[in-house]
């Protein structure tokens, strides 16, 4: 099979959930025998930050990145800096799309990520090649979260033509969990059936805890966190739910920031940009987007927080905190859409409830490796990219097969 993969922008190397996503999904397929091309809608910042202008990235044998730099497609994602949606990409692949054209004719199977290319694809389509419709989230419901200062009703409006297009008139339809595949089918009328490939983990990162090693010490030491303390970790990128909930974590921050032996808590990502430096307690730390020692951040943590109350499809960030062993205290909102059963994975709690929750997890350290290892089960049974990947594969050669 040869499949192209349409994206809004450079997914490879992946940073963000989204781009893990992106590759997680057809990571297995060239393994395989299959060809994967992904066509890039544009960079990133981080591509340019780094000056790194590839055109062409290959990933795998047989499994090639195609980024088309071109500068509509960056002035169109201008708005998306104020929050909002990225709706006007479909229009600009009408005016720029050098390479795609090639890539759809070719194709045995087109696979969109998210609503916003999709028109332009099922437009450009003939009838014999299937497009799948790949959502990240249920759009209409992340941006109903998100409320903007002008042109709100506008883009409520336009998000919704796009699922709706996207949904309906795709030949098949990947959701990250049955939650928002129901919502679909309630909200719209799906032109085809719904697939379930839920976010996951790398197989790699499966690992257990290693608050004792050295690269985990020389973390607490470079943020001068005190050796006693109990280290609860928040990771995010700079994305209006995260930085809601990293608001949340400065918030229960302050409110155990007299206790004996200390707490401290460590927000790892672009996210804690978003936070008043002046502003920040004492007994919190902020580390920006880190890629050196990445690994050992989770190390140097006790416990980690998924304090989210707002966005869309699952959070992946819960998934990586399973892999690593580390046991988790969630918000109800923060484990949609996930299989996991509470006090057994995961500590489900509100906000309001954390501290305590937090408080517990100290004093019982038995039950805090319970719920690390148990995680991590979870993590390897049902929620790596290398099964959904696989698993969307057979899916795609039983529907449109044989290639």
């Amino acid at each position: 099979m040869y499949l192209a993969q349409i994206a809004p922008y450079v997914t490879y190397p992946p940073r963000l959930g989204g781009d893990h996503r992106t590759h997680g999904l057809v990571k297995e397929f060239p393994e395989l025998g299959d060809t994967v091309e992904r066509f890039c809608q544009g960079g990133s910042p981080a591509m340019y930050k780094s000056l790194d202008l590839r055109r062409e990235v290959g990933i795998a044998d047989g499994y090639t990145e195609y980024r088309h730099l071109h500068p509509l497609h960056e002035l169109l994602k201008a708005p998306m800096l104020l929050g909002y949606p990225n709706v006007f990409q479909s229009g600009a692949l009408r005016l720029a799309n050098d390479g795609l054209g090639r890539m759809l004719d070719e194709a045995d199977v087109v696979l969109v990520r998210e609503p916003w290319q999709t028109p332009y694809v099922l437009d450009r389509t003939d009838d014999e090649t299937p497009v799948v419709f790949s959502s990240h989230n249920v759009e209409t419901e992340r941006f109903g979260d998100i409320h903007q200062p002008v042109f709100e009703e506008w883009f409520e409006r336009r998000v919704d033509d796009l699922e709706r297009r996207s949904v309906q008139d795709a030949d098949a339809v990947v959701c990250t969990s049955e939650r928002d595949a129901d919502v679909y089918r309630e909200q719209y009328d799906p032109g085809g059936p719904i697939l379930v490939a839920p976010n996951g983990t790398y197989e790699d990162d499966l690992r257990e805890h290693r608050p004792d090693s050295d690269r985990a010490k020389q973390i607490r030491e470079r943020y001068e966190i005190p050796a006693d303390a109990t280290v609860c970790l928040f990771m995010g990128s700079n994305y209006k739910p995260n930085v809601e909930a990293a608001k949340s974590v400065c918030d229960i921050a302050l409110e155990m920031r007299d206790r004996t032996p200390p707490v401290h808590f460590l927000v790892l990502g672009s996210v804690g940009n978003s936070l008043s430096a002046d502003r920040l307690p004492g007994n919190l730390t902020t580390t920006g987007y880190v890629e050196e020692d990445f690994e050992a951040h989770f190390d140097a943590a006790d416990i980690a927080l998924n304090p989210m109350r707002s966005g869309g499809g699952t959070n992946i960030k819960l998934i990586d905190y399973f892999a690593r062993s580390l046991p988790v205290v969630s918000t109800p909102f923060g484990v949609r859409g996930l299989e996991v059963c509470g006090d057994k994975e995961v500590v489900v709690a509100e906000i309001d409830e954390f501290a305590a929750a937090i408080d517990t997890l100290r004093e019982e350290p038995k039950r805090s490796k319970e719920l690390g290892a148990a995680g991590r089960r979870l993590a390897n049974e049902q929620y790596t990219w290398e099964s959904a990947s696989q698993h969307l594969r057979e899916k795609l050669h039983e529907l449109f097969g044989p290639f």
